[in-house]
C-alpha cells in the first residue's frame, strides 16, 4: 500500500517530523521553565514583559517543500514577429550556444539587404572616383603654381632688362657675322681660283663647325619652346618668350645660313669654279653682310633696354597664371568637398546595411547555451509575436530544488553551503544529498505565509528518472 500511494507515504512522513520537532520545542520550553523556578527566583518585572520575537533555537533540522528544475532554463522569444519558416530542432535535441532553432520567413528582408549592399558598393565606388578626382585637381593646383612662378620669374627678368650675357651673346654673335663676311669673301676670291686638296679640307672643316653650332642652337631652341605649357582653361603659356627667345631664334638663323653658305663654299670647291658659283660666291658675300647688319640690330636693341609693351605683355602672363591658380584650387576644394559627400554617404550605406543585416539576423532564433530544446511551443506557419517564448531551453546536466514553502520563521536557520537531504516524492525510496546555494533576499507569498526561496543543488542524482517539476521534501541542516 505504501507503495502504491508514495505522496501519502511522503505526507505523513513529514507531518512525523514536524510532530516531533513540535514535542521537540514543548520539551525545552519545559525544562527552561523548570530551570527558572524555585523560592528563591526572582519574579520578573511585569513591566518589561513585552515580548520580541526569538531566533528558534535547538532545532537541528529545517524541513519544506520544494519543485525540481534544471540547472538553467529559459524561455527563448524572438525580437521580431513573423511566420514561422523552419524548425531545424526536435523536443529532445542537443544543442551548442549559437546553433540555429527556429527561422522566420524572411524573403523580404533578405531582399532588403541586398539592396543595402549594392547601395554600399555604389556608394564605395563614388568614393574611389571622387577621391581620384580630387588627386588630379591637386595636379592641375601645383601645375598652376608652377606657371605662377614660371611667369613671375619672366617679368622680373623682363623689368631687370638685358643681362650681362645676353649682351655678350649678341656681341659674339655680330663677330661671328663680321668673320662670315670675311669668309664669304675669301670664298669669292678662291672661287676664280684653282681648287686644290688643302682648300676642300678647310673648307669641310668650316661645315662641321658651322653644322655645331647650328645643332646646340637648336638644343637651346627646343628647350625655350618645351617651357611653354596649358593652363586649366586651354590657354597655353610660354614664360621664356621674350628678349631670351627672340635673341636664340636670331642666333638659330644666323649660324643656320652660316652652315648654307659653309656647305656652298665646300660645294663649289669640290665642283671648280663656274659662273653659276661666282655669282653664288658673290652671293654669299651679300648675305653675309646682310647676317652681320641682322646681329648689329639685335645688339642695338638689348643696348636699347626694355620697352613697356614687353613689360605689359610679361605683367598679363603673370596675371593670366594668378586666375588660373585660382580656378585649379577652387577645383581642388570642389573635389575635397565631393569626397567629404562620398565619404558620408559611405557610412550611411555601412549603417542601412549593417541594420539590414541586423534585421536578418532577428528572424534566427540561436541558443544561447548548450543545453536541451526541452519545449517547442510554435510550429511551421504558425506566426510568432515579439517577446513570446517560442522554445524553451534548458541544461538538465545538474538538478536543483526550489523551496516553495520555506517561511520567515525558518529562513534564519538556513544557511548557504548547509548540507540537505531530498526526498522526491515520486521516488519515495530514494533519498538524495544536496547543498544550499542561494537564499532569495525578498519574499513572496504562499498561501497567507511570508517565505523565502530557497535553492538546493542536488549531488547525486546520477542514473535517477528526474524530472522537471517533480515535488520534493527537504531537510536542511539548520544553523548554529
Amino acid at each position: 500500500m505504501m507503495n502504491s500511494y508514495p505522496q501519502i507515504t511522503q505526507i505523513t512522513q513529514i507531518f512525523d517530523r514536524k510532530a516531533t520537532a513540535l514535542l521537540l520545542a514543548v520539551v525545552f520550553l519545559l525544562a527552561a521553565c523548570q530551570s527558572g523556578g524555585g523560592a528563591d527566583t526572582a519574579v520578573p518585572d511585569k513591566s518589561n514583559a513585552a515580548s520580541k520575537p526569538v531566533l528558534q533555537t535547538g532545532i537541528d533540522v529545517v524541513s519544506a517543500e520544494g519543485v525540481v528544475e534544471p540547472l538553467y532554463y529559459v524561455g527563448l522569444a524572438f525580437q521580431t514577429g513573423g511566420e514561422v519558416a523552419e524548425l531545424l530542432v526536435e523536443e529532445g535535441d542537443q544543442v551548442q550556444a549559437g546553433d540555429v532553432l527556429i527561422k522566420l520567413d524572411a524573403a523580404d528582408l533578405e531582399i532588403a539587404l541586398q539592396q543595402a549592399e549594392a547601395r554600399l558598393a555604389s556608394a564605395q565606388a563614388g568614393l574611389v572616383a571622387a577621391q581620384k578626382q580630387v588627386e588630379l585637381a591637386q595636379a592641375g593646383a601645383q601645375s598652376a603654381q608652377g606657371a605662377v612662378e614660371a611667369a613671375e620669374a619672366n617679368l622680373a627678368l623682363t623689368k631687370a632688362g638685358p643681362q650681362e650675357e645676353e649682351i655678350a651673346a649678341a656681341e659674339a654673335n655680330l663677330a661671328a657675322a663680321e668673320a662670315a663676311v670675311q669668309q664669304a669673301a675669301s670664298q669669292r676670291n678662291a672661287s676664280l681660283d684653282v681648287t686644290s686638296e688643302a682648300d676642300i679640307f678647310e673648307a669641310e672643316a668650316n661645315v662641321a663647325q658651322a653644322m655645331a653650332q647650328v645643332r646646340a642652337l637648336e638644343e637651346g631652341y627646343e628647350n625655350i619652346l618645351d617651357a611653354c605649357f596649358e593652363m586649366p582653361d586651354g590657354s597655353e603659356v610660354c614664360p621664356l618668350y621674350g628678349p631670351v627667345e627672340e635673341n636664340t631664334r636670331q642666333q638659330l638663323e644666323v649660324a643656320r645660313q652660316n652652315l648654307a653658305a659653309a656647305q656652298a663654299a665646300l660645294d663649289a670647291l669640290r665642283q671648280g669654279p663656274t659662273t653659276a658659283q661666282r655669282q653664288a660666291a658673290q652671293g654669299g658675300v651679300a648675305l653675309a653682310i646682310a647676317q652681320r647688319d641682322a646681329a648689329q640690330a639685335q645688339l642695338d636693341l638689348l643696348l636699347a633696354g626694355v620697352t613697356p609693351e614687353q613689360i605689359a605683355i610679361a605683367e598679363a602672363a603673370v596675371v593670366k597664371a594668378k586666375a588660373g591658380l585660382a580656378i585649379a584650387e577652387s577645383e581642388v576644394a570642389q573635389a575635397v568637398a565631393a569626397v567629404e559627400q562620398a565619404e558620408a554617404a559611405v557610412q550611411q550605406a555601412e549603417a542601412n546595411a549593417a541594420s539590414a543585416e541586423a534585421n536578418l539576423e532577428r528572424t534566427i532564433l540561436r541558443a544561447a547555451f548548450a543545453g536541451e530544446v526541452s519545449r517547442i511551443h510554435t510550429s511551421v506557419g504558425q506566426l510568432a509575436q515579439p517577446g513570446m517564448a517560442v522554445v524553451t531551453l534548458a541544461d538538465f546536466s545538474e538538478w536543483l530544488v526550489q523551496t516553495t514553502d520555506l517561511t520567515e520563521l525558518d529562513v534564519p536557520l538556513v544557511e548557504i553551503g548547509a548540507s540537505v537531504e531530498v526526498q522526491l516524492d515520486a521516488l519515495p525510496d530514494e533519498t538524495l544529498s544536496g547543498t544550499v546555494t542561494a537564499v532569495s533576499l525578498t519574499p513572496s507569498l504562499s498561501r497567507g505565509d511570508v517565505v523565502y526561496e530557497t535553492t538546493i543543488q542536488l549531488d547525486n542524482p546520477d542514473n535517477l528518472p528526474i524530472r522537471w517539476g517533480m515535488t520534493a521534501f527537504v531537510d536542511i541542516e539548520a544553523g548554529k
